[in-house]
């Protein structure tokens, strides 16, 4: 035997995995709304509840991105834990966790964000581009309350805002998610884009008030949950029930 074909052996049972060698990642067992499952370790709270079907509201969240638990929509109730709901898109799960996405508290905590989200967010769904293709529509439906119990004078903004020969930023419409931030921080490596001022006054805004030039900047408006960031070129265009699904690009 040569010392190419030894140094293919495998190693012996019962011994230490040499180095390189990915370490086992051990199963959690828990349960989310009465399912029982199966989960890796690490595996966050939101991940493990979509493995049964189970959708808990994001705005902030993006398995792409690093959780910040920013928009706190996502608030569940688990146990062993806090006596108080926890961000499902930040709480990897335990063993023996028994997670509640609809008690009392947690759906209390999710109309309360939502009410908030839509104090000063214009409903001008008609002529928004994410009009029937929007979370905040559909959460807002789902989870949130008929009415509004806000009644002030809503924060208004200069609008649109051209951001790039591409993009246009609408921010009343925005939420604070920093998506679109989180992506230039995180995958563009790009600073071009971040937040001014604080708090309910804060804002979404590029820097130095310059055009985006990231060859990557064209992605927030996906990425974007609400129709804060659009695209210029499409604006106005059509709706999305109006379109023809595909699952192939025909673009050449």
């Amino acid at each position: 035997m040569n010392a190419t074909s030894e140094a293919l052996r495998p190693p012996p049972a019962g011994t230490s995995p040499g180095i390189g060698t990915r370490p086992q990642v051990p199963d959690i067992n828990l349960t989310i709304d009465g399912h029982k499952l199966t989960v890796a370790a690490g595996t966050l709270i939101v991940e493990a509840a979509k493995t049964v079907g189970i959708e808990i509201p994001v705005f902030c969240y993006h398995h792409k991105l690093d959780p910040v638990g920013a928009c706190r929509l996502c608030l569940v109730d688990f146990s062993p834990g806090p006596p108080r709901p926890q961000t499902a898109c930040t709480t990897p799960v335990s063993e023996g966790m028994v997670v509640r996405t609809q008690s009392a508290m947690a759906v209390q905590a999710r109309a309360d964000i939502l009410e908030f989200e839509l104090a000063n967010h214009p409903l001008d769904c008609p002529v928004c581009d994410k009009g029937g293709e929007c979370p905040l529509q559909d959460f807002t439906f789902r989870h949130g309350y008929p009415t509004s119990r806000i009644d002030g004078p809503r924060l208004h903004f200069k609008k649109p805002i051209p951001l790039s020969d591409k993009i246009a930023l609408d921010r009343e419409r925005c939420v604070l998610c920093y998506r679109c931030t989180r992506y230039y921080d995180e995958v563009a490596w790009e600073q071009e884009l971040t937040t001014d001022e604080r708090g309910v006054q804060s804002f979404i805004t590029s820097q130095f008030d310059q055009p985006l030039k990231s060859i990557f900047s064209g992605n927030i408006i996906d990425l974007c949950p609400v129709g804060a960031l659009t695209s210029r070129v499409w604006r106005f265009e059509s709706r999305p029930w109006d379109m023809t699904h595909s699952d192939a690009c025909h673009f050449a």
